[in-house]
Formats: C-alpha cells, structure tokens, sequence
C-alpha cells in the first residue's frame, strides 16, 4: 500500500517515507516538522525521533533511518492541538496526519519501519 494523502499536492518538495517494507507512507516534510516542532512544545524527553529531529541527526543523514515503533507512537500520543502555532493554517491536517500516522504504525509494529528523507 502506498499513501500518499499528506504529500499530493507537494509534489517536488522535500518528503519523508515511513516505510514497513510492503507499506509506505508519504508526507510532505512541512506537516511532519510542524508535527515534530509541536511535540517538542510539550517538553517530551528527547529520545528517538523526537532527539534525532531536535539535534537535525538520524535520518537527516543516515536516510533510511530506523525507528523505535513503541515509543514513536507513544511520542505521537502526547500531540496537543493547542501547542499547534495556529498561523500554519493546517491544524486540521495535522490532526489527521496524527491519527494516520499513529494508524499506521500500530499495523507495523511487529515490523521494522524506517524513515526515508528526501
């Protein structure tokens, strides 16, 4: 399966893959900062995905680059709306991309998932 729902309409700009290795899921790279910008507010222990996006390490460069599906999704979890800056003008989206990502990886958590940026 191939989702494509959070990049259509950004073709050519930068993207990030989660990949299970049959599903891959494609988002544009400006929903998923805000996402990760978003977590950060919430002063979550800076670990995982949340450490390597803080420090611009892992799959900044080492793409692909993989990551620990328990606790992404719990980081995910903590996503508070109201720590969303309003003048992105996407606070709908993110909410869903929230729940599809969160969707996704509980399908994939017996499976190794990677990022892939690009």
């Amino acid at each position: 399966m191939l989702n494509t729902k959070f990049y259509d309409g950004f073709e050519g700009e930068p993207e990030l893959v989660l990949s299970d290795g049959e599903n891959k899921f494609v988002i544009w790279n400006g929903y998923f900062e805000t996402l990760l910008d978003s977590l950060l507010d919430n002063n979550l222990e800076k670990e995982g995905m949340i450490k390597e996006y803080f420090y611009q390490e892992g799959w900044h460069d080492d793409s692909p680059w993989v990551i620990d599906v328990p606790l992404t999704i719990s980081q995910i979890k903590n996503f508070d709306v109201n720590k969303l800056d309003t003048s992105d003008g996407f606070k709908k989206e993110i909410v869903e991309l929230v729940r599809e990502i969160i969707h996704f990886l509980q399908h994939a958590k017996n499976k190794i998932v990677v990022i892939e940026y690009d």
